[in-house]
């Protein structure tokens, strides 16, 4: 759930068979990228992978006009060799912050939620919560200190089916209420913000998170091969595995099968490329949300301590001219950005997560953008 931007965007300081095409994306043209840029796509891919020891990559660019480029490397399983494939699914992470933010802002176009609303109105016993508004949480601005924090991941990963209910992971931030610092001041990371929003939803809707997730942004957009999967569903679907490499054994250990109460609303979506590439295009152009309601999710703000072009909206992330999120969980690492300028979309999956959170997939979107956008990066 904490990635490398999320804990810090250390990434973006120390950065710098098959090819398909994918309809969801309603890209204007169906050619593939020219021969010249794929070649060299795939020496960065495979540089990548065997200097950072990667299992498996999924890499997807979309351009309009210029072509598509949508090619699997490396393994979906060391123990059977099977190789990972394009359309395999995997566990999104904080990608799930898109989702959910999506959820709470459509409840606020149907009327029943206000971004001004205090968490006091649904908490009431929540540390600050009367002065913590919904946009704080949307916004990263609650300064609520995160459930997810190394002891938490620690113990998680060494029980990956252990079950966090979201009301245990809120009693547990609200013990630490005098760690909390002043909301609406600083923009810093916290997937607690995304637990406390799911309840929120659940509360002013009356209805089932999971169900709300469905019916507000997988059915609309028919996105069939995604699932909010409930807590104690272990299950990933298909072969591909995810993997955490263990110094102490010098070996990976298979971290595909875990309890999705840990991410809940923070971390817990399965998908796969084309429905991401599909659904980061409706995320950008508010497709399931007011215009007005869209704009003001769009507005984004600096991360405390992280470069400037790094910043947060309602539930996206803005990457100088990308706008989209990014996702680590225990056995894999995934980005997913939209290019406004190009009208482009890259979405990047590498089942690999070890207990340090640090991204695997960071460093390839930095890479892959720098030699496809040169003229849009700011890295």
């Amino acid at each position: 759930m904490n990635n490398i931007y999320e804990r810090g965007l250390l990434i973006i300081i120390s950065l710098l068979f098959m090819i398909g095409v994918c309809d969801c994306t309603n890209q204007k043209s169906a050619m593939q990228l020219p021969s010249e840029l794929a070649t060299q796509l795939d020496h960065l891919i495979k540089s990548e992978m065997s200097s950072k020891n990667l299992p498996g990559v999924v890499v997807g660019v979309w351009i309009p006009d210029r072509g598509n480029y949508l090619k699997a490397f490396g393994k979906a399983n060391l123990t059977t060799n099977t190789k990972r494939q394009v359309d395999d699914p995997f566990r999104i992470a904080s990608i799930t912050k898109t989702f959910t933010a999506t959820v709470v802002l459509s409840l606020v176009d149907d009327g029943l939620l206000s971004t001004s609303d205090s968490l006091s109105e649904f908490l009431p016993d929540f540390p600050n919560a009367e002065n913590i508004t919904i946009r704080n949480l949307l916004r990263m601005r609650s300064g609520i200190a995160d459930f997810a924090n190394a002891s938490l991941l620690s113990e998680w990963y060494n029980d990956v089916q252990k079950n966090y209910s979201p009301d245990t992971l809120i009693e547990r931030m609200a013990l630490n209420g005098n760690e909390f610092t002043v909301a609406g001041q600083q923009t810093v990371y916290c997937n607690g913000n995304y637990t406390i929003l799911a309840k929120v939803a659940e509360i002013a809707s009356g209805r089932n998170f999971a169900y709300l997730v469905n019916e507000k942004v997988l059915q609309p957009l028919n996105l069939k091969s995604s699932s909010y999967p409930e807590p104690d569903n272990y299950i990933l679907g298909g072969s591909n595995r995810g993997y955490s490499w263990e110094d102490t054994t010098s070996r990976f250990a298979d971290k595909t099968e875990i309890s999705t109460s840990c991410g809940n609303a923070a971390g817990a979506i399965i998908s796969t490329m084309n429905d991401l590439a599909k659904y980061v295009r409706a995320l950008y152009k508010g497709t399931l949300l007011s215009e007005a309601t869209q704009q003001k999710r769009l507005e984004a703000e600096s991360f405390e301590g992280a470069p400037s072009f790094v910043q947060y909206g309602e539930g996206i992330m803005k990457m100088g001219e990308f706008y989209g999120h990014n996702g680590t969980i225990f056995g894999f690492s995934t980005e997913m950005f939209y290019l406004p300028a190009e009208d482009a979309v890259i979405v990047i999956n590498v089942n690999r997560l070890d207990l340090d959170d640090k991204s695997w997939s960071g460093g390839l979107f930095g890479e892959i953008t720098r030699l496809v956008f040169p003229e849009h990066v700011s890295w």
